[in-house]
């Protein structure tokens, strides 16, 4: 490649014939008149790319620019002080591992300005090339009208491309390869650096024309977002006819491949130059493996793919693109350019005009990557600022797209369970428009709901950024469509393609478009779902029919408003005819009562029976139904049916010593997983004919925060009553995080109905003890437990305190806490606990109440149910249940107190599967007032799952902690009768650790 700038007869050749024009003011854009002349070589001995360009830019505002700003966001994740590897960080210090595939880097080897204005000469410029941005400040004031020619070389390093292909060489996907003008408009220049959640369509670069030179090794096939206007790309040598024979297409693919390896010796570079216009970004693909399958039409199409499975992508692209371009254009117009190059990719996708890159040929993908050909590659928004405009409606086109071919349900569900296995078909297939919504609706209950218009560095984490950027926005969009009709939302997409293409944009402008289409103010609309957080819920209240002397009917129905959201609310009035009148009510007043006169009696009224407005309880919509399913894993997370309560049953089997066989039977009810949760259980011993039962409520307190709730339970098992009633109050940093607290305040109520049930069969060397382990006391007693928990990406901590003051027949104060920390370095976690408990009071400690050195307390299995007493099924003599002191080793030596003070170690591997060593030491004190015991042991474990749940900081437990262990204490400081110090024991422990 010629390493001189370009001379100064091409700058000022380009600076007349392509940018001088009149000079045009807009208040808010000035279209800043720029073109790129760009040549740049694939040097696959050196491993990377080595290119020169000129920009020519005119400065078309009314202001004089004392400087200018070139983005390069390939070095996004190259420094770990760069703004995107920074933020990313800043999200791995919850605990979940984020990691961004890095960019190619890129060099700026130098800058020189070739003219300013009049003036020519200029020494080789000094730049300031910091994070993705490079700050050029001009030797000479650049004003309004004038132009600039600026020329620079860079070079972009592909050697982990190379080293990732091995043997092979690489396909090269430029999307993120050259320095990209920053936009400047009304509010200065938009010279943001590349941020963590971004993706490349979000950079905002200036409109410009492309004339662009690509050099390769002449076995490549080299497309891109513009027309080939000299040069060879190579597609003749790569095309092919898609014929129905696919053994034969990928005959005919291999000899092609081969064909072009041989041309290398021969013509040792290949040159192709394209031109584009207006583009904000060129992107190109080139690849030794192509194949080009073309598709005669308007557009033309260019279908490239490589490997085993092109020919499958190809057909199916080549089927469904005709559809998805139809329906694209009945929302957009029609589509600007005379060709499409569609490339099959690996990665992510991308788009401008004249190029497409797709990973999957389906209809959803293919939809959302031909939206992005227009929002942001045609009408650009800013992707810092409002990354949600051209996500979102790309996502509700794409869904849009599969509703038409699918129906309802969005997509073909015969093919989905095709996939699945005996059980995965046991589910019900919920529709993408309830899979959206539902999971946006968690989102929104979460207590985390964040805006929609926030910027994307503002988003909590990535989380919140994909429920706000994706889900919430596609919602929005389908929920300004049914504000304003179906045929108006299609024209606003059409007036707002029409009035900016190829401008920058933001949601005042796209907002300024529906107002003017629809002739409505739709302030209140905007406001409220992008600035704010609304609440929406619509109440069905009383309905009252009757029916007139001329034998019409009236029905007369209430609907109030319970949330801060404001929505217009369709009422639904169902006739015995299967006849449906709808009336809209504008939802502004906190209540109103609408009037239907028909001639047939009514038969029910709903409101919002389609679930269009984001209604946050539709079960005070209408009737209220139940949906009876099994009780499969996980079930009441996926299957959340909006209009009704889900009752999940299953049937219930154990075993006891006392009841013999248990028989019974468990329902589970909720509404949307986690509102109004009820559960009934009833068991029957079939020996001893004992019924036992339980229920047990929980709600959240708020609607805004699901984790904060209150709990109700009562229940009779194996022998015992037990009452509960308490508060919980959780916060966390975020969705993904370690940082978290919570708070439970509750009154427990407990009494001994049948001492036939309340021991435990301890075993070991000498035989079998027979140890009881609860007292024959009715207990009251409140109890407060604490937990925090923070941590980062290697070292996490939680700090634990529990309460406990009982005053009815035993009076006694218990106090106990926990101190944990894990760190993790070089595939290694070195886990550490410290633990303390202490009692005092009138009363010495019950036995079900006593603190044990070794593991979970009687009353602390019971609660929790991870136990059974009285010889049930799960208390095996090797069971261990974790809790209490954590003396892994006494496990089959039970080592109750009334105070301890004990110490973990563990170190071992890290991952889901971890082989480690532990030690554990303490003392305990039997008796409050007494002599301490002190004990110790050692040994080794294996482990599976055990990972700490990050999901609000571990206050949603669902996935916390579930873990399968194995524990081998091979020395005891103080062993059993008839046990050695040192000798083989082993322990097992299922479930979630106390």
């Amino acid at each position: 490649m010629r390493s001189s700038t370009l001379p100064i007869f091409s700058a000022l050749f380009f600076i007349n014939s392509a940018i001088a024009q009149p000079l045009q003011i807009n208040k808010k854009n000035w279209h800043q008149a720029a073109r790129y002349q760009i040549t740049v070589e694939l040097d696959t001995t050196a491993k990377q790319l080595a290119g020169e360009m000129a920009i020519f830019y005119r400065n078309n505002s009314p202001d004089t620019l004392e400087r200018i700003y070139l983005q390069a966001p390939a070095n996004a994740f190259h420094d770990e002080e760069n703004t995107a590897a920074r933020e990313m960080q800043r999200v791995n210090q919850g605990g979940v591992r984020f990691e961004q595939r890095k960019g190619y880097p890129l060099t700026i080897s130098s800058v020189q300005f070739l003219s300013i204005g009049e003036e020519t000469e200029f020494a080789i410029q000094a730049f300031d090339f910091h994070d993705t941005i490079l700050n050029l400040g001009l030797p000479k004031a650049l004003l309004p009208g004038d132009t600039l020619a600026l020329a620079l070389q860079f070079q972009q390093d592909y050697a982990r491309l190379f080293e990732r292909a091995k043997t092979r060489p690489p396909r090269i996907d430029a999307v993120l390869w050259f320095p990209l003008l920053c936009v400047y408009d009304d509010e200065g220049w938009h010279a943001e650096p590349f941020h963590f959640m971004m993706e490349s369509e979000d950079v905002f670069s200036a409109f410009a024309e492309m004339d662009v030179t690509v050099r390769a090794p002449a076995n490549y096939v080299i497309v891109g977002s513009g027309e080939i206007v000299a040069g060879d790309a190579g597609w003749n040598e790569a095309t092919l006819a898609l014929s129905s024979d696919s053994s034969a297409f990928r005959a005919q693919q291999d000899s092609l491949t081969r064909a072009r390896q041989q041309t290398v010796a021969t013509q040792p570079m290949r040159v192709a130059r394209f031109h584009a216009k207006p583009q904000h970004n060129f992107i190109w693909s080139a690849s030794p493996r192509f194949i080009l399958v073309e598709k005669q039409g308007v557009p033309a199409l260019h279908l490239f793919a490589e490997g085993d499975n092109a020919y499958s992508w190809i057909k199916n692209t080549s089927a469904h693109l005709d559809t998805v371009f139809a329906f694209i254009t009945s929302h957009t117009g029609p589509y600007p350019f005379s060709h499409l190059s569609l490339v099959q990719s690996e990665r992510a996708s991308a788009a401008q005009p004249g190029l497409m890159f797709c990973e999957e040929s389906g209809y959803f993908e293919l939809a959302y990557v031909s939206a992005g050909l227009y929002f942001p590659a045609i009408v650009a928004s800013n992707g810092v600022k409002s990354a949600w405009m051209a996500r979102g409606l790309a996502m509700y086109l794409a869904k849009a797209m599969n509703e038409q071919q699918y129906g309802k349900h969005g997509y073909d569900q015969k093919e989905a369970q095709e996939d699945m296995n005996f059980f995965e078909r046991q589910y019900p297939l919920p529709s993408l428009d309830n899979f959206f919504r539902n999971f946006a609706r968690l989102y929104m209950d979460s207590g985390q709901n964040e805006p929609i218009a926030n910027e994307i560095h503002e988003y909590s984490d990535p989380i919140s950024m994909a429920a706000n950027v994706y889900l919430k926005s596609e919602i929005f969009y389908e929920m300004l469509r049914y504000v304003v009709g179906d045929s108006l939302f299609k024209n606003i997409l059409r007036e707002y393609v029409q009035q900016f293409a190829f401008q920058h944009v933001n949601e005042k402008d796209f907002q300024a478009v529906c107002e003017q289409v629809t002739e409505q103010d739709l302030n209140w609309f905007f406001e409220q779902w992008l600035r704010d957080t609304p609440v929406v819920d619509y109440k069905k209240g009383a309905v009252r029919k009757y029916q007139r002397d001329d034998s019409t009917w009236v029905t007369e129905v209430e609907v109030q408003r319970q949330g801060n959201g404001i929505m217009p609310v369709e009422v639904v009035l169902d006739l015995n005819d299967d006849q449906k009148l709808v009336q809209r009510w504008d939802g502004k007043a906190e209540s109103d009562t609408l009037v239907f006169e028909t001639k047939t009696k009514p038969k029910d009224v709903r409101l919002d029976p389609e679930d269009r407005i984001m209604d946050r309880n539709l079960l005070n919509n209408g009737r209220r139904r139940l949906e009876f399913k099994p009780d499969l894993p996980f079930m009441r997370l996926i299957h959340m049916p909006s209009d009704a309560y889900l009752v999940l049953w299953r049937p219930l089997l154990d075993y006891n010593k006392i009841d013999g066989v248990r028989l019974g039977l468990r329902t589970s009810s909720s509404y949307r997983a986690f509102y109004n949760n009820l559960t009934l259980e009833l068991l029957l011993g079939v020996r001893s004919r004992e019924v036992d039962g339980k229920i047990a409520h929980n709600h959240p307190l708020r609607r805004s925060n699901l984790l904060t709730r209150y709990h109700l339970l009562a229940r009779k098992n194996q022998g015992r009553f037990e009452a509960d009633a308490h508060l919980e109050f959780n916060g966390s940093n975020g969705i993904i995080t370690s940082n978290s607290r919570s708070l439970e305040i509750g009154l427990n109520y407990s009494d001994l109905l049948d001492h036939a049930y309340t021991y435990r069969e301890v075993r070991n060397d000498t035989g079998t003890v027979r140890v009881e382990e609860w007292d024959d006391v009715a207990q009251l007693f409140t109890y407060v437990n604490a937990k925090l928990r923070f941590g980062s990406n290697r070292f996490d901590a939680e700090a634990r305190v529990r309460g406990e003051h009982a005053w009815r027949e035993a009076q006694f104060t218990k106090i106990s806490g926990r101190l944990e920390a894990d760190y993790k370095r070089f595939g290694l976690l070195l886990q550490t606990r410290a633990n303390a408990a202490t009692s005092f009071g009138q009363n010495r400690l019950p036995l079900q109440d006593l603190f044990y050195g070794e593991g979970a307390a009687p009353r602390e299995r019971f609660v929790n149910g991870v136990m059974e007493t009285g010889g049930g099924a799960l208390a095996f003599s090797r069971r261990y249940v974790e809790g209490g002191g954590y003396l892994r080793g006494y496990a089959g030596q039970p080592l109750p107190a009334e105070q301890f003070l004990t110490a973990n170690f563990e170190l071992g591997s890290s991952g889901s599967l971890r082989l480690f060593g532990f030690y554990d030491a303490g003392e305990l004190w039997p008796v409050r007032e007494g002599g301490s015991q002190t004990r110790s042991d050692a040994g080794v474990g294996l482990s599976f799952l055990g990972n700490k749940s990050r999901l609000f900081g571990g206050n949603l437990s669902m996935f916390s902690n579930l873990s399968a262990r194995i524990y081998f204490p091979l020395w005891l400081s103080h062993p059993p009768a008839g046990e050695k110090q040192k000798q083989f024991r082993w322990y097992f422990s299922v479930g979630k650790s106390l």
